[in-house]
């Protein structure tokens, strides 16, 4: 009888012991994991697009700047937001869609309406007047007759070199090419392609474009026997026009 009742006793003194050690393991256990499992803090970086609105009675909207087919139009006080920056260009639409760009020199960092909008500036700009958010040239070369091309951008780079973009119409669609050429006395001497491609960013990307861009060496000179009619046309056109 009492052997029996010390095994009672014993059994119910181990029980408590016995459930204590798991438990103490298992603090020592959670002290850890929650010490690994604490998320680092991120410094989180967001880049607001920033907002402008448009200053013309109506803006075309393109597919690529400079001269990208119209996509469609925007109104006086239209908000955008700005995405990307290519010279006088600006994306407006968000990565993965389809790509809208509209001119720089109609849009503004104020609000607009049409009641502090003045009427010469709407004048100036309506499209009666002009095109307003492009200004293309046609550069018409002897002999070529199966495609169009025009001149979409240029500028001045110094030391008489001039920069020229030009928008060339196939049946197939439009094609860009990058030019730069030498000047003198608004005649041509060199000529080099830089970049071209279906799209502004293809003519950007291409490694001539970044390669030594500004060196107009020997081989690029106008008087080469094997020089194409397209690129004498296109360099002569550069140097006597003054502005598109």
């Amino acid at each position: 009888m009492l052997s029996s009742s010390l095994k009672a006793c014993t059994i119910s003194l181990l029980i408590p012991i016995g459930l204590a050690m798991p438990a103490s393991a298992q603090d020592s256990s959670n002290d850890t994991d929650i010490e690994t499992l604490t998320p680092k803090k991120r410094v989180v970086r967001v880049v607001e697009a920033v907002p402008l609105w448009v200053q013309a009675d109506r803006l075309r909207v393109r597919d690529n700047p400079y001269a990208g087919d119209v996509v469609g139009m925007l109104e006086m006080g239209q908000k955008v937001k700005v995405r990307k920056v290519v010279d006088n260009w600006i994306r407006i639409s968000a990565d993965g869609k389809p790509e809208k760009w509209v001119n720089r020199d109609f849009l503004t960092d104020a609000r607009v309406t049409w009641s502090n909008y003045g009427f010469s500036q709407r004048g100036s700009r309506s499209l009666a007047d002009a095109p307003y958010d492009i200004s293309l040239k046609r550069i018409k070369i002897k002999g070529v007759k199966d495609v169009k091309i025009y001149a979409a951008n240029m500028k001045a780079e110094g030391d008489g070199q001039k920069s020229i973009i030009t928008r060339h119409e196939f049946r197939s669609g439009p094609y860009y090419e990058k030019r730069r050429v030498q000047c003198a006395d608004e005649k041509a001497s060199h000529v080099k392609v830089l970049g071209e491609g279906y799209t502004i960013m293809m003519m950007d990307a291409d490694p001539r474009n970044h390669d030594n861009a500004s060196t107009l060496g020997p081989e690029s000179a106008i008087d080469r026997a094997d020089l194409s009619a397209v690129n004498k046309a296109i360099a002569a056109f550069t140097c006597r026009t003054k502005k598109l």
